[in-house]
């Protein structure tokens, strides 16, 4: 009984998480990044964006240059704005990607869009060195500072609204 209980207190809270991420080199030497992500949200979370409050997410890509005996060397360090919301009027969940709206007639529908991230243009060909083994990672989170002030000061103890995926880093095949 008490795993059961257990197990309902770890469904009701939320998550990100990303499951998979890769590098897509293009014709014109640009590379596009590919994600899946796994989102979870609570109860309390999918109260609020019924009631209105837009939940704005930050998506943040880096590729460095790994060093030895110094830091890296950062290539590109890139942030994508992904807003979720509900629009009562109309009775549609939107997300907006970087100023693309999309609108959906229920919750899951807009989080499985949200999920996925694709042909995000993130590098060019000619910051590359040839012969250089480059580093990626990629991370998602809420952006806690575009909540009403007065729940800004909850969320700092709250699992609901502390949603921070761990850094992904892998080894992209580049051409080079």
């Amino acid at each position: 009984m008490l795993a059961f209980f257990s197990w309902q207190a770890i469904a009701s809270q939320s998550s990100l998480e990303i499951n998979s991420a890769e590098l897509v080199a293009t014709e014109e030497g640009a590379y596009l990044l590919d994600a899946d992500f796994g989102i979870t949200l609570s109860p309390a979370l999918e109260e609020a964006i019924n009631k209105g409050m837009p939940l704005n997410f930050l998506v943040e890509f880096q590729l460095v240059l790994p060093r030895r005996y110094w830091f890296d060397d950062e290539i590109t360090s890139l942030t994508s704005k992904v807003s979720l919301s509900y629009h009562a009027l109309s009775r549609q969940y939107l997300v907006n990607r970087d100023g693309h709206q999309l609108s959906f007639t229920s919750i899951q529908e807009a989080k499985d869009e949200l999920s996925h991230l694709r042909n995000w243009q993130v590098l060019d060909d000619s910051l590359l060195k040839k012969g250089e083994n480059y580093q990626a990672g990629l991370r998602m989170r809420l952006d806690q500072s575009k909540l009403p002030k007065a729940l800004q000061v909850d969320t700092l103890s709250s699992e609901d609204w502390n949603m921070v995926s761990e850094r992904f880093r892998w080894t992209p095949a580049l051409n080079q």
